[in-house]
């Protein structure tokens, strides 16, 4: 019968082995494999019997060779515990297989280890699930993370201060290359005479290929001809090398990025994508921004958003500083040559004098205005002189001209009984023309002074909402700025909705924009009379320097004093976000050259505000994470919770059986049940671990205070120290040191307890010889406790991960000590509820000591117990 039993046994086991998906296997103390089950053959293609005695290592990917070798060395130092790894495998036909090891020594009936036992199961898809997981992340969080915000608001204020553009220029690629990862990045040209773009400044990450020395693109030819042809972003995901003519599929609609083949791209070495963007102000092409990437599917939508914003801000830079160009050379001219004098300019000049003055007169006594009827004229004679008259004149006046223009005049007059001579009308020649210089030189250097003073007030503007990431906030700083930098009645600000159909006004400097604001004023877009909506639909300044007389101009009651409007459109790219719109209280306040400068402005408002838009997202994205990670811990402390009371039935009928009360069991039988009980522990502890961590990141941690007597609570530490010091056969001295006033503490008795012998335990697992000391104190009101020991420390870079949830600081396959590392992120998280804090002090090989306090009376308001912790009754988890 013993006979037959066993061939029964061996029969049912082996009909099993061969229903199962993991491989099992057994190998000698060498690495050889001794016994393979079917499944081997199954999964890598191997037959069984042609691979029994060879070397397991012959069989890893050449990567994982010497892992392999490290963990069969482990495998033989750690006795019975079961060792886990995941390691790669090559199959007959030449694939790579990922199989998750799970093995162990087996002992023979002497008590000698044998030979390693254990499973091999197939993660291969589970893997390359993982890899391609971990690719899309870092492809979603690269383009519109951090990197990206750090890089636009630096190339703001960049372009805030004036940086020079050959500057920012090598500044911007480098920043693209190393800051969003991108293979190479070129800057491109416009060149109009060539019909064609021109590098301007390159760069190449870390690594990659020499750069092309003259990276030229005629436009409609390349990726970045097209893009300068078209307007709008593009991406190619194909840079064969011999691609040839367009694609089948023109650009339609408002698709901002056509993947596939466009067109032939010059590439450098190595890159398989390119991204190009436009570089345009309005409808005026500047230049083209081209990313290339060396590793297939990097570039995607967000990287399209990332270039596209970076061109928009660069187009601004590039307006700005040929404003900046323009006028610097317009001032050397005027300076230097004289050559800008014209009759236009001093009418210009003349509507902000005072009207109805035409001069002055002075005598030796006193200064008086000439009125009209007092004119001179630029004919040598006093109004009522008689013509041709032979007597000297008593009255000369000579006209104010620069290079032939005449603006003014500039006279003598004799007393009455007095003439004047020819040498002295030669005088007043000589003079006039000096008079004349200085005037023409005053008059230029107040325009230039105002121009000036624009400029420095929209880079002012600019730098101060340059940092502001709140869509309100950031325009009713502009607004306000605007209309107190320029000395304007008004300023607002209207934006295009979502339909393209409205232009909703979003920010109005004083109390008539705030109430306009309020009741949600609004024009439509296809308002024939609006200039707003005009500078919307043409996408250009409009000026009305005499609302009065413009014909069927849309006047605001809440503004009646407007005498003059300008109206410039917000557009960032080629895409309208709204329009800046500017009030005077005078007629003929605005210009052409103010219809740039005011263009500038709203286009570096255009670029802080697709900024804030994209931050606003990031903080709606982020409050969305918070909420899913908090149901997350409400879940599992959920689940933690339920799982525990099956776990409690399993091992009580684990104990059950050992203590033989349902009958007598057999070794093998005994031995069984008993890994079931631990194993049921180990899993209980893991289980009480993540309920309790879940408890407390979702706030449902609560504290049952008490009053303690600290002297008798060391007796149970000492009994559980002694327990501890079996369970690891460690011989240590365990010693105990209390203060002479440490007496009754008001805490939560269980959980300050767990945080004790989750200290206590730790010191011990890591600690070969030497000691392990308990020092309890009080300090002021507070209880001060440390677990010191002399084992093998912590390294000082490794210091700061020691409360971090899930790490331990030996995380490598041949760490000694296991756990799941949340004890000391719980034990964190225990003192800091009851309002103490903890530390870590430790040197390599030198020990370690933690250290914690607690208040006394911990409990808030000290009054009353809290409701016990929510575990089902009342009690803790333990250590």
């Amino acid at each position: 019968m013993r006979s037959e039993q066993k061939l029964y046994l061996a029969w049912r086991e082996h009909r099993l082995i061969n229903l199962i998906d993991p491989i099992i296997f057994e190998m000698d103390r060498e690495g050889h494999w001794i016994f393979l089950s079917p499944a081997w053959e199954a999964v890598t293609g191997y037959p069984v019997q042609a691979t029994l005695g060879d070397n397991f290592l012959d069989y890893l990917h050449p990567d994982e060779r010497k892992k392999g070798l490290l963990l069969f060395q482990v495998l033989l130092e750690r006795g019975q515990e079961v060792v886990q790894d995941e390691l790669r495998f090559c199959g007959a036909n030449g694939e790579v297989y990922w199989l998750e090891l799970s093995a162990r020594l087996s002992h023979s009936q002497n008590g000698h280890a044998s030979s390693i036992a254990g499973s091999l199961l197939d993660i291969s898809g589970r893997k390359e699930g993982e890899e391609q997981r971990a690719l899309q992340a870092s492809r979603d969080l690269s383009p519109g993370g951090v990197n990206y915000n750090v890089l636009a608001t630096d190339l703001a204020q960049r372009i805030a201060a004036g940086t020079p553009l050959h500057e920012l220029y090598e500044w911007l690629v480098q920043a693209m290359a190393a800051s969003c990862d991108y293979y190479q990045s070129y800057l491109m040209r416009y060149e109009p005479h060539e019909e064609a773009l021109v590098t301007l400044a390159a760069a190449a990450a870390d690594g990659a290929g020499p750069l092309l020395e003259r990276y030229r693109t005629p436009i409609g030819a390349g990726l970045a001809g097209r893009v300068a042809a078209s307007g709008r972003p593009l991406l190619q995901t194909d840079l064969a090398p011999n691609t040839e003519g367009p694609s089948e599929t023109e650009p339609d609609g408002d698709a901002p990025v056509e993947a596939g083949s466009l067109a032939s791209v010059r590439a450098p070495e190595g890159a398989v994508e390119a991204l190009a963007a436009p570089v345009a102000r309005g409808d005026t092409l500047l230049g083209a921004l081209v990313v290339f990437s060396d590793e297939p599917g990097r570039l995607g939508d967000g990287d399209v958003t990332v270039v596209e914003g970076i061109a928009s801000q660069l187009a601004t830079a590039m307006d700005n500083a040929y404003l900046r160009e323009q006028l610097e050379e317009r001032a050397a001219e005027l300076n230097n040559l004289r050559r800008l004098v014209s009759r236009e300019g001093w009418l210009q000049a003349r509507p902000g004098r005072e009207e109805g003055v035409l001069g002055y007169r002075f005598d030796p006594r006193t200064m008086q205005l000439v009125e009209a009827q007092d004119g001179l004229t630029a004919d040598g004679k006093v109004n009522g002189d008689g013509n041709g008259s032979s007597q000297p004149p008593r009255a000369l006046t000579a006209p104010l001209q620069v290079r032939g223009e005449t603006f003014g005049v500039l006279g003598v007059e004799a007393g009455e009984e007095e003439s004047l001579t020819d040498s002295e009308r030669d005088l007043l020649r000589a003079v006039s023309e000096q008079v004349a210089e200085a005037l023409e030189y005053a008059r230029l250097l107040e325009q230039t002074q105002k121009r000036a003073v624009e400029l420095e007030t929209v880079s002012r503007v600019s730098a101060a909402t340059a940092t502001i990431l709140e869509r309100e906030k950031l325009l009713g700083a502009v607004v306000e700025l605007t209309k107190r930098s320029f000395d304007l009645y008004h300023a607002h600000i209207y934006l295009l909705d979502e339909e393209q159909k409205n232009l909703v006004l979003a920010a109005g400097s004083g109390d008539a924009g705030e109430q306009m604001v309020q009741r949600g004023w609004q024009i439509a877009l296809d308002h024939p009379r609006s200039v707003v909506a005009r500078a919307a639909r043409e996408k250009e300044g409009i000026i009305v320097n005499d609302v009065r007389s413009e014909q069927g101009f849309l006047s605001n009651p809440l503004l009646p004093d407007t005498r003059s409007e300008l109206a410039v459109p917000m557009i960032s790219g080629n895409r309208l976000l709204g329009v800046l719109d500017v009030q005077s209280s005078t007629p003929n306040s605005f210009t052409q050259d103010d219809v740039r400068i005011q263009s500038a402005l709203a286009n570096q408002v255009a670029t802080a505000l697709q900024n804030a838009t994209l931050y606003q997202e990031q903080l709606e994205t982020a409050e969305k994470l918070r909420e899913f990670d908090r149901l997350k811990s409400e879940f599992l402390a959920s689940m933690s919770h339920e799982l525990r009371t099956p776990l409690n039935s399993i091992i009580g009928f684990a104990d059950v059986l050992l203590e033989g009360i349902d009958g007598d069991l057999n070794p093998r039988m005994e031995e069984d049940v008993v890994l079931i009980r631990n194993s049921g522990q180990h899993l209980r502890e893991l289980i009480g671990d993540i309920l309790d961590m879940s408890k407390i990141e979702a706030g449902m941690m609560d504290l049952r205070y008490e009053e303690i007597d600290v002297p008798e609570l060391v007796h149970e530490i000492e009994a559980f120290a002694r327990t501890q010091l079996m369970t690891y056969e460690k011989e240590l001295d365990f010693r105990v040191d209390i203060g002479p006033h440490v007496g009754t503490l008001r805490v939560d008795r269980t959980r300050f307890k767990q945080v004790l012998y989750n200290l206590i335990s730790n010191a011990i697992k890591f600690t070969a010889e030497g000691s392990v000391t308990l020092s309890l104190r009080m300090e002021g009101d507070d209880l001060l406790v440390e677990v010191s020991d002399t084992g093998i420390g912590i390294k000082e870079e490794n210091i700061p991960i020691v409360f971090e949830q899930f790490r331990q600081v030996d995380g490598s396959l041949t760490r000694k000590a296991g756990g799941t590392g949340l004890g000391l992120s719980i034990s964190k998280s225990l003192v800091e509820l009851h309002g103490g804090e903890i530390w870590v002090e430790s040197e390599e090989d030198q020990g370690t000591t933690f250290g914690f306090t607690i208040p006394a009376d911990s409990a808030p308001g000290g009054d009353g117990d809290q409701a016990a912790v929510e575990d089902g009754n009342g009690e803790g988890d333990g250590p």
